[in-house]
């Protein structure tokens, strides 16, 4: 499709022929305007920025200046970010007045989120988490296959794919994953527990005793297999009702949980199932049940 080969011809086809040697020009670049004049990009997909890591960057263009010059697009009688967030963060902080920029026009909404996307996936250090949610953006905003895109970035399918699954993982487990005090290789393991308050659980172990990648496979392992000795024998549960799946879906989008609902003619149980007490506390304050 059209978007997809655009897409495919990465900077040059987004910003114009020539504009990879445009983002290597010399300190001072094509115009200086003022910082308060640049909005950020509303589409970039990168939101944590270390303090080490701009602060690095700061001292570095307090010496030497900007080296690389942002990539703007005109918004009114200001200009709005294409590319270049770290940096214009970082010459805030150095307290500079003025950036050098090259202004890019005819530059859609669609570019701008393309080009901070492959800008970030290809070049930034984004969390595991940010790469995810960047990768599934891609793919669903111009229809590609996961095979299209991992070969638009120049990456593997199966990388691709496994940082999708995180997106798999609870909210919370996400959000230590982000944080990075538990690795990729960490967050991959807990996918394989069933149910969102056992991985939340052992995530937090994973933090607090420092387990290696093994160990965790070792504890899920055990844990899968203890689920497996406790299952009942006998014939096969019945099939349950699409619209029951749907419900128990949703209930566990909203309580981070299992749930599991018995139901026969009009009548039956809800079990919402939780593995610690922080994940009985959490399901309580969703409940808006306090003590």
């Amino acid at each position: 499709m059209a978007t997809e080969r655009r897409l495919g011809r990465g900077l040059e086809s987004l910003l114009g022929k020539g504009a990879e040697e445009e983002l290597n020009l010399p300190a001072g670049g094509k115009r200086l305007v003022p910082i308060g004049d640049i909005a950020p990009n509303p589409f970039q997909p990168r939101h944590d920025f270390t303090e080490r890591e701009l602060s690095d960057l700061a001292e570095s263009i307090k010496s030497v200046g900007i080296l690389q010059p942002l990539v703007v697009r005109r918004a009114g009688k200001k200009y709005e970010l294409i590319a270049g967030e770290r940096r214009l963060r970082a010459a805030k902080l150095a307290g500079l007045t003025e950036v050098p920029v090259v202004e890019r026009e005819n530059t859609n909404d669609d570019d701008m989120l393309t080009l901070a996307l492959v800008e970030n996936l290809q070049r930034a250090d984004l969390n595991p988490i940010e790469k995810a949610k960047g990768f599934k953006e891609l793919i669903e905003r111009y229809s590609l296959t996961q095979e299209a895109a991992a070969r638009r970035l120049g990456k593997d399918r199966a990388t691709l794919a496994n940082f999708i699954r995180l997106l798999d993982l609870p909210d919370n487990v996400q959000g230590i994953v982000s944080r990075g005090t538990i690795s990729m290789g960490h967050a991959r393991a807990l996918l394989s527990l069933p149910h969102p308050g056992q991985q939340y659980s052992l995530a937090q172990r994973i933090e607090a005793q420092g387990l290696s990648v093994r160990e965790v496979e070792r504890t899920v392992a055990a844990m899968c297999g203890e689920a497996r000795r406790k299952r009942p024998r006998g014939k096969p549960a019945a099939a349950r009702s699409p619209v029951i799946r749907d419900l128990e879906d949703r209930l566990r989008e909203k309580f981070g949980t299992r749930v599991t609902i018995e139901h026969r003619d009009g009548q039956g149980r809800m079990v919402i199932h939780f593995f610690s007490d922080d994940d009985l506390q959490r399901v309580l304050d969703v409940l808006g049940i306090t003590e």
